[in-house]
């Protein structure tokens, strides 16, 4: 299930081959998760949570984003960050948690595709 596009709408707005660190990242909060309502779906299977007004949709590895980009993994604990793409609301680039950029298989496809070479291999060199 996709995060909905508004919770998104402060999310950094970042080119990671302008910015392959992430500096100055929003802070993590995951004291503000500790009391919440789960949510499940039509087979009572539970689907995310809400806090307050907002809710969480569980991704598919139990962890969710907030509403600065933060991500959390399945324990409740940080673990990066997610970003959009400058002028495209669509288009999310990941941090991890050391605020390193780490590309997406698709973008690794794309770049290879652009590139005429191994992506992750270019990427590794420019971070060196």
């Amino acid at each position: 299930m996709q995060q909905d596009k508004e919770i998104s709408k402060n999310w950094l707005r970042v080119d990671p081959f302008d910015i392959p660190v992430l500096k100055d990242a929003p802070k993590h909060q995951p004291e503000r998760f500790s009391e919440y309502v789960e949510l499940k779906d039509e087979n009572d299977n539970v689907i995310g949570f809400q806090v307050d007004e907002q809710q969480y949709i569980f991704d598919s590895e139990g962890g969710w984003r907030d509403e600065n980009g933060c991500h959390y993994d399945k324990d409740g604990q940080p673990a990066g960050w997610f970003v959009l793409h400058p002028g495209d609301i669509h288009h999310e680039h990941f941090y991890d948690q050391d605020g390193i950029y780490v590309p997406s298989d698709n973008e690794n496809s794309d770049n290879e595709q652009k590139l005429g070479g191994d992506a992750k291999q270019i990427q590794k060199s420019e971070q060196s």
